[in-house]
């Protein structure tokens, strides 16, 4: 219990550090020289590459960058633009030429980034606008937001666009991959055939519930077979990765039995063993069309056995270990 609570500590403790580390976008400002500060909604906005009026002249640069963990909503065009311009009329400009602006990138920032000159020229030659730079800003800013949601719910809507219900039948070598002791040979790996069906049902978000059934057979060198049956539900989570393409995994908890046989003329004997079983599959996809695809997918199987008298301290863990690489069809209804 004192373990469990510990890590409960443990992961609060990082969740408020993550959420203390957030950080607002960062202003930086260059001037050469000191000018009495403006209101922001006298400030003149000239995007990239528009031209400046030759009156203007330039009294600094400013800048406005990611500031760490920034939060998404701060990170909009329109909030660093407002920076900048609040930045210039605090400087004593009444122009804000932008020299450059990096949209949003997964690999550098998931900030709009703003680099500009600072500038002033008589006020008599800024044009007044009925509505102000801020106030654009605030009205762009909003337009922004509804893309930026309408943005989120189409990429949403396209990752988890799961079929709602999935056959699957697959088949492939496998491995045990546990170590087999019998009274002649230790078997470090043993490969063999495995076959599985599987029902998946999903709802939204790409969760989703299902059932799984696998059988799994190999034969040793010492004339017998051994047979693995499993049989149980599983907790699924799939994404799409484009119209054709799915990701998805398994986990699940369900009824094993390992059986193992020997036939002959003289003899016909088995013996079997039965518990709980664990499942782990991953997965990738191609939908063919609307109601047919193929997969490939590893399936993970661990299922625990009764330790005999005298293996009590030679093995941590005794029973079967298995790994499957499976290849079947996939059909949606």
């Amino acid at each position: 219990m004192n373990r469990f609570l510990n890590k409960y500590a443990l992961s609060c403790a990082l969740i408020t550090l993550l959420a203390s580390c957030q950080s607002a976008p960062r202003v930086i400002a260059d001037l050469e020289g000191n000018y009495p500060s403006r209101k922001p909604d006298s400030v003149k906005i000239y995007e990239v590459g528009k031209p400046v009026p030759a009156e203007a002249r330039a009294i600094g640069k400013v800048k406005v960058t990611d500031g760490g963990i920034t939060p998404t909503d701060q990170c909009l065009y329109g909030n660093m633009l407002a920076l900048a311009v609040k930045k210039t009329a605090e400087s004593g400009g009444n122009v804000l030429r932008i020299d450059e602006h990096k949209a949003p990138s997964r690999w550098t920032s998931t900030c709009h980034r703003i680099w500009g000159t600072m500038m002033l020229m008589p006020d008599s030659l800024v044009t007044t606008d009925p509505m102000t730079s801020l106030q654009e800003i605030e009205m762009n800013r909003d337009k922004e937001l509804a893309e930026m949601a309408k943005e989120q719910i189409s990429t949403r809507d396209k990752i988890y666009n799961n079929p709602k219900n999935i056959i699957r039948v697959n088949a492939g070598p496998a491995w045990i991959t546990s170590e087999i002791e019998t009274y002649a040979h230790t078997y470090k790996r043993k490969s063999g055939f495995a076959a599985s069906v599987d029902y998946q049902h999903y709802w939204k978000y790409g969760l989703g519930l299902g059932a799984n059934y696998s059988f799994y057979h190999t034969s040793f060198d010492e004339g017998f077979n051994a047979n693995i049956h499993y049989i149980g539900p599983s907790i699924l989570y799939a994404i799409c990765l484009g119209s054709k393409w799915r990701m998805d995994m398994a986990l699940g908890l369900g009824y094993a039995n390992y059986t193992e046989s020997i036939s002959s003329n003289r003899v016909d004997l088995s013996d079997s063993e039965s518990g709980l079983g664990s499942i782990f599959q991953l997965g990738v996809e191609y939908r063919l069309t609307d109601r047919l695809g193929i997969g490939l997918h590893a399936n993970g199987l661990t299922m625990r056995l009764k330790k005999p008298e005298g293996y009590e301290d030679k093995y941590d863990f005794y029973g079967i270990k298995r790994f499957d690489a499976l290849l079947g069809l996939r059909v949606y209804l």
